[in-house]
């Protein structure tokens, strides 16, 4: 079975959405407790679960059409984009080693595609 481009795109999509699912998670963590009543208000925590349930589906239609092991290196880049969501909206800072990280991580995924 040969990979569709689309499919590998889908999966491109898939990890930005993933990474602003992860975003949002992390900025309703902190709010996470056993209280029912604060947790069913935490929206942010909430719309992370839900931008991950979207991320599921739409990966089931590219994983469909394509091969497990040309598109899943691709869920990779979620940790791209969640560095770069971090440095912007968080401040937090992307020291040398998590730029190299970034670079290596575009490296396989670019032989992995490469090799598809």
């Amino acid at each position: 079975m040969e990979t569709p481009i689309w499919a590998i795109a889908l999966f491109i999509i898939v990890s930005v959405i993933s990474a602003f699912a992860t975003f949002f998670v992390k900025l309703g963590a902190p709010k996470v407790t056993r209280k029912i009543r604060k947790l069913v208000r935490n929206w942010q925590f909430f719309l992370g679960i839900f931008i991950y349930g979207i991320a599921t589906i739409l990966s089931l239609f590219a994983l469909k059409a394509g091969e497990l092991s040309v598109l899943y290196p691709f869920v990779a880049l979620q940790y791209v984009w969640a560095n770069m969501l971090s440095k912007k909206y968080l401040g937090e800072k992307i020291t040398a080693l998590k730029w190299a990280g970034i670079a290596l991580i575009f490296a396989g995924v670019s032989l992995i595609g490469v090799g598809a």
